[in-house]
């Protein structure tokens, strides 16, 4: 049975006209209105994924991957100490155990200078006393293998004058570290001997090659090819001249990306079965840059959202999870285009958030705005602040949407917004789909007061009479949302099977329709 023209979710109305024109309706979410049995069973299905820190976890885990461990099974026992950590509140014997049993792990899979971090990370967090010289002996053979040779001389130092200061171990523990001691007093006065030629860092070739000259009407495009518009195939790539096998036409990241961690667990209905110990995604890549890592890095919110460094975590929560985390399992259940929708909206706040307004007032609010089939110019909007005069707010034409004034297409929100949502043909029941899913995040948004924390005053300023703030978020999230079904970018790694990130690339879109 299909939707009736005027689709109304709750009070949520999408008038029908609107997305047969391809515009997004104005949507007004007055989220007080979403029913209350609704609500629930969004919760309880959000409950039902075990993203929040459980403080009885990092035993578990870190029992499961002394297990795997001891099946020499190191890669899978690096997770399992990694989902320990994740869980572990900071600055406790549970997280200082599971850093210190993953740099055991990571040592023999031969990555020295990550078990080096986690050797850090385990004294940070209070390593025991007690077993400070086992640790200390995995580091001088890490400094060792890495040919960092005064450094293990230091640490032997260190560890002798500890052992004696304070002779407190059992004596076959003592007799086991000093031989254990002078074979790495040997090793290292073999290497000192021995001039030995450490590998050399492999080159990214990638990220090395070069464009060359810039496009001055594409960034981050080589000259080989140039952007051209037409009612049938909309924008797509032209190539200039012959093309060389192997050559780099375009190079650009991501402007924004999620991981999609893989299968999710099944909802669990009892303590037996909330612990995953499955290997997935989510456990293998950086949650913010998508780098392979095995020594992760847990957010301090939740149990989720895991990173390759400090600094990406950082990066992370500064830009975007710091309104994620709150969520908990709500974006899983809403699934990844929603997710990549909101962050995509969250990351505006660092570009013109103003002229986000004031795209999204005139696409909603004036039909002139040109479409593929309409012969009309493409008008291009500068944002003024509201006190300057009329006649100081530019109206540019350029042939191409995305577009800046002064005609050239780069890798930012005007181009992410300017590509066609397509809402003709997406069918009701989709779009429906997509407007219920931005209405329960909008409200758990308001609920989560997230505007105060990322509206600034200017926001608020220059968009009076529209609803709350929200529902310019969820306007363009739903924008957003029906885009992706056709321009989002699956992300494969060669290694592993399956789609690893869902990720927004304005030139790359542009590029799956060239003509060469």
């Amino acid at each position: 049975m299909g939707i009736p023209p005027l689709v109304a979710i709750s009070r949520t109305v999408i008038p029908e006209p609107y997305l047969n024109n391809r515009f997004l309706p104005f949507v007004c979410f007055p989220i007080s209105s979403q029913r209350p049995e609704d609500e629930v069973f969004l919760k309880r299905l959000s409950s039902a994924y075990l993203v929040e820190k459980d403080y009885d976890a990092p035993l578990f885990y870190r029992q499961e991957g002394n297990k795997k461990f001891q099946e020499k099974e190191y890669t899978n026992a690096a997770v399992l100490y990694s989902k320990g950590v994740s869980h572990s509140r900071p600055n406790t014997e549970d997280i200082s155990l599971c850093y210190a049993n993953r740099s055991a792990a990571l040592f023999h899979l031969g990555q020295y200078e990550a078990c080096l971090k986690d050797i850090v990370r385990a004294g940070m967090h209070g390593y025991p006393e007690r077993l400070q010289p086992k640790m200390m002996l995995r580091k001088t053979e890490c400094l060792v293998n890495l040919g960092r040779l005064q450094e293990a001389r230091q640490t032997i130092t260190d560890l002798e004058s500890s052992l004696a200061a304070k002779p407190t171990l059992v004596s076959s523990s003592c007799q086991l570290l000093q031989r254990n001691l002078h074979h790495l007093k040997m090793k290292i006065q073999e290497k000192e001997s021995l001039p030995e030629t450490f590998p050399a860092v492999l080159t990214r070739a990638f990220e090395d090659m070069a464009l060359g000259e810039e496009n001055k009407q594409i960034s981050g495009a080589s000259l080989s090819v140039s952007l051209h518009m037409d009612p049938l195939k909309g924008r797509h790539l032209v190539a200039t001249k012959d093309i060389l096998p192997g050559e780099l036409l375009v190079k650009e990241d991501a402007f924004v990306s999620v991981l999609n961690s893989g299968e999710m667990p099944p909802l669990h209905h009892g303590l037996e079965t909330k612990w995953d110990t499955r290997v997935t995604n989510g456990d293998l890549y950086c949650h913010r840059c998508l780098k392979h890592t095995l020594a992760t890095v847990p957010c301090g919110g939740c149990s989720y959202a895991r990173y390759c460094s400090q600094e990406c975590m950082q990066e992370a929560w500064e830009c975007y999870h710091s309104t994620e985390c709150p969520l908990g399992g709500l974006l899983l259940v809403l699934g990844i285009f929603c997710h990549v929708a909101l962050r995509m909206t969250l990351l505006t706040r660092f570009e013109d958030v103003d002229g986000v307004v004031r795209m999204l007032c005139d696409e909603t609010g004036d039909k002139g705005i040109c479409l593929p089939e309409n012969k009309n110019p493409v008008k291009t909007y500068r944002c003024t602040d509201q006190r300057e005069s009329e006649e100081n707010s530019k109206i540019g034409e350029t042939p191409v949407p995305g577009c800046n004034v002064n005609g050239k297409y780069e890798s930012n929100y005007n181009a992410v917004f300017s590509l066609l949502p397509h809402t003709e043909k997406h069918s009701p029941e989709h779009k429906f789909i997509c407007a219920i899913s931005v209405s329960a995040l909008c409200r758990q948004l308001k609920t989560a007061n997230v505007q105060a924390q990322t509206m600034s005053s200017k926001w608020k300023a220059v968009t009076p009479g529209l609803c709350a703030d929200v529902t310019i978020w969820g306007l363009a999230m739903l924008r957003h949302m029906l885009q992706l079904q056709c321009n989002a970018q699956a992300i494969t790694s060669i290694q592993h099977t399956g789609k690893m990130k869902t990720c927004f690339l304005p030139y790359i879109t542009v590029f799956s329709r060239a003509n060469v």
